[in-house]
Formats: structure tokens, sequence, C-alpha cells
């Protein structure tokens, strides 16, 4: 199942106010800030945005965390694309 359809994850998250498109931008960082919450950062247009990823549980937060660090770097919308 691939991030952006999984039912107890919000995808893709809210990186605020004023941000163009929730899946523009790319993944400048990403840890693991809780047992159960990720923390990821977005580039858009020379600006970084954070956006918190509320797990369900602990094994899900880490395994969601190290699927993303690999692709640190990438266009936002591949993160929606991981198959988790």
């Amino acid at each position: 199942m691939r991030l952006r359809e999984h039912p107890k994850i919000q995808w893709p998250p809210r990186w605020g106010e004023s941000t163009p498109k929730a899946e523009d931008g790319i993944l400048r960082d990403v840890d693991l800030i809780e047992p159960m919450k990720v923390l990821i950062s977005n580039e858009i247009g020379g600006k970084i945005y954070f956006a918190e990823i509320d797990c369900f549980n602990t094994a899900f937060a880490s395994r969601l965390h190290d699927k993303m660090k690999p692709i640190v770097g990438r266009p936002i919308r591949e993160v929606g694309e991981l198959d988790l």
C-alpha cells in the first residue's frame, strides 16, 4: 500500500497556510522525533517548511522513517508513492 493511500496516515501533510501545493517541493530531511511521530522538512521555492506525521504505532513510525531517509533530496510526491 502506498503512503498516500494509507487509511491511518494523513498524506499529504499540512506544510502551513501559505504553501503552494501539498506535494510540491523537495524532501530535505526526515527525523523520528517521538516514538510515533516523524518530522519531515520540505523545500518549496527556496523556503523550508516542516510537517509532522503522526503514526499509529512505533514500528510503523520507524519503518516510515527508514523508508524516507534514502529519498531525501527527491521530490516530496515520491514520498507519497512509498510502498509500505
